[in-house]
C-alpha cells in the first residue's frame, strides 16, 4: 500500500508543477495584455501578447462592460417570448436598462413606449410559406447580406420602389426575395427582422409576397452561436437572457425564422444564400427534401447525413461558394456542372449572396447572379417579366469601423476578471456547438 502511494505522490508532485507554472504564464500574459472597449464601454477584444504577435479574444468578452452607456436611438428586442400560463414575455434594453411587458398570449399586436415614441409590432400567424411558384408577377426584386443594418435597408427599399416613405409596403402584388443573412454584425439586427415581419403581412395583404430564405448567420444565431454578434447587441441581450434564448423556438422570432427556407423556386428561377454546388445535385434531392430537412433539423428530428451536409455543411446551399472562387477543400464549379446543376432542378437562372463581389454581372453564361455586391456598387438585382436587370440602387451598404478605445488590463477591476471568466464560459458554449452540424 505504501509503494501504491508513492507513486501516487511521484505523479501529483510534477503534475502540480506543471499546473502552477501553466497559472503564472497566464496570469503573467494577462498582466501585459491589452482590453479594447466600444464607444459604448463594452469589451470588445482582449488582446494577449505571444512572442511578436497577439491572440484576440472578441464577441466571447461582451457580457462585462466599464459603466455602459448606448445612444438614445439604441434599441435591442422587442424578445417576444411564449410562456407556459398562455401569456407572452415582450423585453426590451434600452437607455441603459431592460424592459418588461406581459401580454396575453392571443394578442396580434402590441407596443413598447421608447423615451421618444411608441413603437408598434404585430405577430401575424407563422405559417410554412410555399418554396416552388410557378407563375411569377410583374417585378420580383432580390437583396440580401444586410446584417443588421437597418438604414441602408430602408434607403435601398425606398429607392427600389418596393416601400413607401412611411416605409410601409407600395409594391403591390410583386415579390421581395431575401436571400438571406440580415442578421449578425451590425448593431440593429432586431429592426431588420421585425421589419421584415411587418412587411411579408403586409404584401400578403396587397397579394404580394415577401420571401425570406436563410443564410449561414441566421443558421448561426438560431444554433446559439453569438461570435458574430455585435458586442453591444449581445451585451444588451445578455442582460435580459441568455443569446440562446433570445433566439429559441420559445420565442416569436426564433420560431419565425425556423419556418424559412433554404431554397426557393420562382418560375424557373432558384434562389439561395450561397448556391447549389455539383455535390448537392448529384444526390437528386428535390427542393421540397431538402426545405424540409432544415425544419425537420430545427424539430431535433433524424436526419440523413448527406441532407445534412446539404443543409448547413461547406458544399451545402447556406455556404458554397464555388461559382466565384475556390480554396483547397472547394473546386471552383465548370460551366459543365453548372449547366448538369440547372438542369438538375429545372431552371434558367440561380440568384445567389453569401460570397462579395465588387459588381453584380452575369455569370456562367447569363444563368448565376451573386447579388452580395453591395459594399462596393449601388446596385440590386430585379426581373421584370422574368427579364433580370440590374439597376442602380444609388446607395452603397458602407460598413461602419466601431469607434473603441483601450487601456491595460488590470486584476484590480472587477470587470476584467468577469470578463476573463465570462471569456471561458462563452469559449465552451461556442466549443459545445458542433460543426457544421
Amino acid at each position: 500500500m505504501k509503494k501504491i502511494k508513492k507513486w501516487k505522490l511521484f505523479l501529483l508532485y510534477p503534475l502540480l508543477g506543471i499546473l502552477t507554472l501553466i497559472l503564472i504564464i497566464i496570469v503573467y500574459k494577462l498582466d501585459q495584455s491589452t482590453v479594447i472597449l466600444t464607444k459604448n464601454g463594452i469589451y470588445k477584444t482582449l488582446q494577449v501578447p505571444v512572442k511578436s504577435k497577439f491572440i484576440e479574444f472578441n464577441a466571447n468578452l461582451a457580457g462585462a462592460a466599464d459603466g455602459p452607456t448606448f445612444d438614445n436611438d439604441f434599441i435591442e428586442g422587442p424578445i417576444v417570448t411564449y410562456q407556459k400560463d398562455n401569456t407572452i414575455s415582450v423585453d426590451w434594453y434600452q437607455n441603459d436598462e431592460t424592459h418588461h411587458k406581459t401580454y396575453d398570449s392571443s394578442i396580434k399586436n402590441f407596443t413598447i413606449d421608447t423615451k421618444n415614441q411608441i413603437l408598434n409590432f404585430s405577430l401575424p400567424e407563422i405559417k410554412i410559406p410555399v418554396t416552388e411558384i410557378t407563375t411569377t408577377p410583374d417585378k420580383v426584386v432580390f437583396i440580401s447580406d444586410i446584417h443588421g443594418d437597418y438604414e441602408y435597408m430602408d434607403t435601398l427599399l425606398k429607392n427600389l420602389k418596393v416601400i413607401d416613405s412611411l416605409g410601409n409596403w407600395c409594391f403591390g402584388e410583386n415579390y421581395l426575395v431575401i436571400a438571406g443573412d440580415m442578421v449578425d454584425r451590425g448593431t440593429k439586427v432586431s429592426t431588420v427582422l421585425w421589419k421584415t415581419v411587418r412587411l411579408s403581412e403586409q404584401a400578403e395583404l396587397a397579394g404580394g409576397m415577401v420571401h425570406y430564405l436563410l443564410g449561414n448567420h441566421e443558421q448561426y444565431i438560431l444554433r446559439g452561436n453569438f461570435s458574430r454578434v455585435n458586442p453591444a447587441n449581445l451585451f444588451a441581450i445578455q442582460q435580459m437572457m441568455s443569446f440562446k434564448d433570445a433566439f429559441s423556438n420559445k420565442t416569436y422570432l426564433g420560431q419565425w425564422l425556423r419556418t424559412r427556407p433554404i431554397l426557393l423556386k420562382i418560375g424557373t428561377t432558384l434562389i439561395t444564400h450561397g448556391g447549389i454546388s455539383p455535390e448537392t445535385a448529384a444526390k437528386k434531392y428535390t427542393i421540397k427534401q431538402i426545405n424540409q430537412a432544415i425544419w425537420d433539423y430545427w424539430d431535433n428530428k433524424p436526419i440523413d447525413e448527406n441532407l445534412k451536409e446539404i443543409i448547413l455543411g461547406k458544399t451545402g446551399v447556406t455556404q458554397y461558394r464555388g461559382y466565384i472562387r475556390q480554396n483547397d477543400k472547394i473546386k471552383k464549379s465548370s460551366k459543365k456542372e453548372v449547366e448538369e446543376i440547372l438542369k438538375t432542378y429545372n431552371v434558367s437562372h440561380i440568384i445567389v449572396g453569401h460570397t462579395n463581389v465588387p459588381t453584380i454581372k452575369p455569370l456562367y453564361d447569363e444563368t448565376i447572379y451573386d447579388i452580395n455586391a453591395i459594399e462596393t456598387s449601388p446596385q440590386a438585382l430585379v426581373f421584370e417579366n422574368g427579364i433580370p436587370k440590374i439597376v442602380n440602387t444609388r446607395i452603397i451598404k458602407e460598413e461602419k469601423a466601431p469607434q473603441v478605445y483601450s487601456r491595460d488590463f488590470s486584476f484590480f477591476k472587477a470587470n476584467d476578471l468577469k470578463m476573463v471568466a465570462l471569456t471561458i464560459r462563452n469559449i465552451v458554449k461556442l466549443s459545445s456547438i458542433s460543426h457544421p452540424y
